[in-house]
């Protein structure tokens, strides 16, 4: 849609002109002219704001992918899911309250089916769960600190986000 500006800088909000003793509610072209108003043409960007603009696209497309199933997902006997940070945390302290009153298997339900596993082996899936989770972070964090130094739209541009991202684990395959 077109827009108007005047001379003061004043941008046109659609209500209706008043020229001499006439007030159009709709007013043409000529008429928004009469009034003072000529048609606004944005300035085009410069290298500087074009680089800006991709930059925070790719920043985009990199949080996108950090928070999509290519990254946030692994496999617990066969079935796909994922653990957030608070969840992984509870659920360490699960174990290790288990743990602590003796306990040698632990049973734990997820999209709707029981696993049951030894108290060790629930804290080394944990533990290698964490550990991806956090390589998979430094992906994402280095990701935006190389697309912040970047110089180039180009380098910008190419600059592939899902790159680098450890492989998803696969806990306990059935």
């Amino acid at each position: 849609m077109k827009q108007y500006i005047n001379d003061n800088g004043e941008i046109w909000d659609g209500k209706p002109i008043t020229v001499g003793e006439y007030t159009y509610m709709a007013p043409s072209k000529d008429i928004l002219a009469l009034a003072g108003y000529h048609e606004y043409v944005a300035p085009e960007p410069t290298q500087e704001e074009l680089l800006a603009m991709a930059k925070e696209d790719a920043l985009m497309r990199i949080g996108d992918h950090d928070q999509s199933e290519a990254v946030n997902q692994f496999y617990l006997g066969g079935i796909p899911m994922w653990l957030d940070a608070p969840t992984r945390q509870q659920l360490r302290l699960s174990i290790e309250a288990y743990q602590a009153t003796g306990a040698e298997d632990v049973t734990k339900w997820f999209n709707g089916e029981a696993f049951t596993f030894p108290v060790a082996l629930w804290l080394q899936m944990l533990s290698a769960l964490e550990v991806y989770a956090s390589e998979a972070l430094n992906v994402t964090e280095a990701h935006k600190a190389q697309v912040n130094a970047m110089t180039t739209i180009e380098d910008v541009e190419a600059f592939d986000v899902t790159a680098g991202y450890p492989p998803k684990l696969n806990l306990m395959p059935r």
